[in-house]
């Protein structure tokens, strides 16, 4: 997850997750979390069905004539191929042009139709990262709820084919969470990747986030603590990190956290973020 987005996304995840995480038998009182549009968009539309066409007709017209060329030649390859594994394979091109022109959602339906048809695990992942990179920054909300559901597809199959790997089942639950507000299926799966994989650094981030922003700021700061020994190196950490220790009144610690955080971005803009942030609470 990039840096730049933590803070946007500390402030959005439901307190129904709350019950679930913890076990606690009512809600913080000291504040309220609200999800953010794009979380309650995700939460009313569920996974609703979405118009590729026209998603790819709007992306069409973002193509310079060259783009437009060289998609438009590929595409009547498509129609002439012969047999699922030449469809397969040209599917793959033109996903593969997608992705240069910097379309990578519609990138991704591409992969996902080839990997349909070869249900290989590399075309498959080449599918579901994009649609995972691709949906935090679409700027229409229908891309976005597609980008979100044809991930939830793309994991699903994967877990299915590799049950070892941890990356599945994560990527998996923050599309749920992140992406479609349904904090509780996101947390089932990472509930499941502790279980095996205690240690695991995504996993213990998003937990650890989930609970800064339902108020269980104790269970955040243990949790976060932990993942700061194991990973020192992990900026996003220390932010939420620093969340907990503030909402517990740990004014020095907080500080202490974001000077840390801060030492391992190189995003001037973000940095100055997190200057702002420690004036902040060294004013309260």
């Amino acid at each position: 997850m990039r840096i730049q987005q933590v803070i946007l996304l500390v402030s959005g995840v439901a307190l129904v997750a709350i019950l679930f995480l913890f076990g606690v038998t009512k809600a913080p009182k000291k504040e309220e979390v609200a999800m953010p549009g794009a979380m309650q968009e995700g939460v009313s539309a569920g996974m609703v069905s979405v118009d590729f066409n026209a998603i790819l007709d709007k992306a069409r017209l973002t193509l310079s004539d060259n783009q437009r060329d060289s998609i438009a030649m590929v595409e009547m390859s498509l129609e002439k191929s012969r047999g699922e594994k030449d469809k397969a394979q040209t599917l793959i091109h033109l996903g593969e042009d997608w992705t240069r022109t910097g379309n990578i959602i519609v990138a991704g339906k591409y992969f996902a139709e080839a990997a349909a048809i070869n249900n290989d695990i590399k075309t498959w992942e080449e599918a579901a990262n994009r649609f995972f990179m691709g949906f935090p920054n679409a700027a229409d909300s229908t891309v976005r709820i597609f980008a979100v559901q044809e991930a939830i597809k793309c994991y699903e199959q994967l877990r299915k084919l590799d049950t070892a790997n941890q990356d599945y089942p994560i990527r998996q639950a923050l599309c749920y969470i992140d992406g479609q507000g349904q904090v509780m299926q996101g947390v089932t799966l990472l509930k499941e990747v502790e279980k095996k994989y205690p240690d695991n650094l995504e996993m213990n981030l998003a937990l650890g986030r989930l609970a800064v922003v339902s108020g269980q700021y104790d269970k955040a700061a243990a949790r976060l603590e932990k993942v700061v020994q194991l990973h020192p190196d992990n900026a996003e950490a220390y932010f939420h990190l620093a969340e907990a220790y503030r909402a517990l009144g740990k004014k020095e610690e907080a500080i202490k956290a974001l000077e840390s955080c801060k030492l391992l971005v190189e995003d001037a803009d973000f940095r100055a973020q997190i200057d702002s942030y420690i004036n902040q609470i060294k004013n309260q």
